[in-house]
């Protein structure tokens, strides 16, 4: 009976030595992996609403604040669309202002143009908007 009990004893101490030294070797590449997250939320963290970001380098992204006082809709201009891919339309600057309250939003700005690091351009009308992107047109 003591022989039995001694080899269960000794059994047990095998494993338990052996689950520690496998909790060791994982323990060092769990903190790195935990660090490579932390760099990559820091990253996509600078702007405050990475929804409003373009999604690629070769597209910008475009915020409408207001009704359009064009006849033509924003999304049917070709100028726009050509160098625009995500395009979002809010009625009023207090719902922009409530939705978004960091966006630093200069006075009367009807468009917010949006690269994948930040604002790129404001304008107050449709012609200045489409100046700008014919001037600054990205890589297609």
């Amino acid at each position: 009976m003591k022989k039995i009990i001694l080899t269960m004893l000794t059994s047990l101490f095998v494993l338990a030595g052996c689950q520690s030294n496998h909790t060791k070797a994982t323990k060092p590449t769990h903190p790195h992996s935990q660090q490579e997250k932390t760099k990559e939320t820091k990253s996509t963290q600078a702007f405050p609403y990475p929804n409003l970001l373009a999604q690629d380098e070769q597209s910008y992204s475009l915020l409408v604040i207001g009704a359009n006082d064009e006849q033509t809709p924003i999304e049917k201009n070709q100028t726009v669309t050509e160098h625009v891919k995500s395009i979002l339309s809010l009625p009023s600057e207090e719902i922009v202002k409530k939705a978004y309250p960091e966006l630093k939003i200069s006075n009367k700005v009807s468009y917010i143009l949006f690269n994948q690091k930040g604002i790129v351009h404001q304008a107050r009308n449709l012609k200045e908007l489409t100046s700008f992107l014919q001037q600054n047109p990205l890589a297609n």
